[in-house]
């Protein structure tokens, strides 16, 4: 047997109801069209014969007054036509009960008393004959009024019984409906109310949430539906589950095979996970650090403070996005660590919890430190054939035997040059002791102009060996403030870097012009220019690079200098440049001495 179908109910409620109102509509229609039918007719009728009396009154009115003034017979003949006139509609007009029987004795009177006007004298009165025949039609007239009080109050009678038996009707069908909207309500409800009760126990994770077979087809249709959506369900969440383990054994061995520290610290500041190398680097046990909190690991080891602790200024100064370095005695000799916090965000607003890194750099600052150590020492090296070099070039100037002003010339250039070279090894020598970032300038007026002239002749002879030339595009440029011997140590080295990576044949432009309340100098070359990768790095310390041959600079700190001699005087420097298509460097400095 076939399940019904909800819709089905539904139509054949809605149907039964339709039926019982278009029944009482059938029921009571004709009997209220009935009633008001017969009471009009029964007023109309009555109606006409009270009218067809009251027009008898007026002709034997206008007769007897005809009689008095003496004129009877000339009145008779339209009296007595009007009187049979409208005595005629009286009889066609019969209503009530002993209506006919008055009906002709008005006439028989009325006929003999026209008989007695027409044979009679004209001085001759009916006074008491007319009185007769006004009291009859007054009878006439009191009976037909009875009759409409009557009609009315059957009608009244009629009226209520019919409303009575109209609302009992419709009481009836109201009660009809609420019992079929109560059992289809129910029938609704309940299946629903089972189905949100299994969907709750699928989102508390309960096993077999399954509906049973349901009264109506479309429910039993859901249902199966339901239940083919729960198998599925917990296909997937095992699925997922099985998954979840692959991504975490995964992510486990990921973590395990680092050469780097890591420890998963979750939202609530418990360790969810610490690989090997930062359980040895901090001097903890894996077992006994896993679900205990970061910042209270039972353990008095010395790294683990120290991390502790680092990790704790960190959070206090709010630097979570920075990192820390902390030095560390590991397997037997000194290590350098940098700490760095990584949040871990599920959302902006939800908070994961923190993945703390601990990367060994110690290969990287031994580096750093072997570098140093080397500038040092090339830079100590240096100064004596400097020094020895700038003092036999003076005395050479001072003896006075040059007297060819080309010898004289490079005689100039090479002091210069050693005094800039002495500098360099200054630098060099600073930066090797960490003193480079605190550059002292010296403020003067000066002539951006001028230096760069200067600057350009100094590399004449070199241009001229390589085939390189040099054109200057100067505008004047109003004057600035600061150090004359760095701001031209700047536009040596940007020239120099420009005549090594320029091929023979090449040219290089150097121009100056104003930039609304700044100077603006550029260098520009037409060598191989600089790789996008490269170009990021170009301004940092030790960056080299090499093309098509061409050497590399010497130690990489030429433009990392610059750089900082142009910020200490408030201006900036950039390159723009593309490879394959020559590179262009802009130095900007507030003109007029403002910062």
């Amino acid at each position: 047997m076939s399940t019904p179908s909800l819709g089905r109910r539904i139509r054949n409620g809605t149907l039964l109801l339709l039926m019982l109102v278009v029944l009482l509509g059938a029921f009571t229609l004709p009997r209220v069209y009935r009633l008001g039918g017969a009471i009009r007719q029964t007023l109309y009728r009555n109606y006409v014969s009270i009218e067809a009396a009251q027009h008898m009154h007026a002709a034997l009115t206008r007769l007897e007054l005809a009689e008095r003034d003496g004129g009877a017979g000339a009145a008779l003949a339209p009296a007595r036509a009007e009187f049979m006139h409208w005595m005629d509609i009286e009889d066609h007009d019969y209503t009530e009960l002993g209506e006919p029987e008055l009906a002709h004795s008005i006439r028989a009177d009325a006929d003999k008393l026209f008989g007695e006007i027409a044979a009679r004298s004209p001085d001759a009165r009916h006074d008491a004959e007319f009185t007769a025949l006004h009291t009859r039609l007054d009878d006439l007239t009191a009976m037909n009024k009875a009759a409409m009080f009557r009609a009315d109050s059957r009608s009244a009678e009629l009226g209520r019984r019919l409303t009575y038996q109209f609302a009992a009707s419709l009481a009836l069908v109201l009660i009809f409906g609420a019992a079929i909207s109560w059992a289809l309500g129910w029938s609704l409800s309940k299946p629903l109310i089972e189905v949100a009760e299994r969907l709750r126990g699928v989102g508390q994770r309960r096993a077999q949430v399954r509906l049973g077979p349901q009264k109506f087809a479309e429910l039993d249709a859901v249902a199966r539906e339901f239940n083919q959506m729960a198998e599925r369900l917990e296909r997937f969440e095992k699925l997922n589950v099985d998954r979840l383990m692959y991504e975490k054994s995964k992510t486990e061995a990921i973590i395990e095979s680092l050469e780097d520290g890591v420890v998963l610290i979750d939202s609530e500041g418990s360790v969810a996970h610490i690989n090997e190398i930062a359980a040895l680097i901090m001097g903890v046990e894996p077992k006994d650090a896993l679900g205990c909190p970061f910042e209270d690991l039972s353990s008095n080891h010395p790294h683990y403070l120290r991390v502790r602790d680092a990790l704790r200024n960190l959070r206090k100064a709010e630097l979570a996005s920075q990192r820390i370095e902390v030095q560390l005695h590991v397997r037997g000799r000194d290590h350098t660590y940098v700490l760095k916090p990584v949040p871990l965000h599920h959302d902006e607003a939800t908070p994961l919890g923190t993945l703390l890194i601990l990367q060994d750099v110690t290969y990287l600052r031994d580096q750093d430190r072997a570098r140093a150590n080397l500038i040092a020492t090339l830079s100590h090296e240096l100064r004596t054939p400097l020094t020895s070099l700038a003092l036999s070039a003076e005395l050479l100037r001072r003896d006075g035997t040059l007297t060819d002003p080309r010898q004289r010339e490079l005689l100039e250039a090479i002091l210069e040059e050693c005094a800039r070279m002495k500098a360099l090894s200054d630098n060099l020598l600073n930066l090797a002791r960490g003193e480079l970032a605190s550059i002292t300038v010296q403020r003067e007026r000066l002539d951006l102009r001028r230096i760069i002239e200067e600057v350009v002749r100094r590399f004449g002879l070199q241009a001229e060996e390589k085939h390189v030339r040099v054109t200057e595009r100067l505008e004047p440029v109003p004057e600035i403030s600061g150090d004359a011997v760095k701001l031209s140590w700047v536009v040596s080295n940007l020239i120099g870097n420009a005549l090594r990576y320029t091929p023979e044949g090449g040219q290089i432009e150097v121009a100056a012009r104003p930039i609304d309340s700044r100077v603006r100098l550029e260098v520009s070359d037409s060598g191989p220019g600089i790789p996008p990768e490269i170009r990021e790095h170009i301004f940092e310390r030790f960056a080299q690079y090499g093309r098509g041959g061409i050497e590399k600079g010497s130690a990489g700190l030429g433009l990392a200098i610059a750089k900082d001699i142009v910020a200490a005087h408030g201006g900036r420097i950039f390159v723009d440049s593309n490879s394959g298509a020559g590179s262009r460097f802009v130095v900007e400095l507030p003109a007029g001495g403002t910062r």
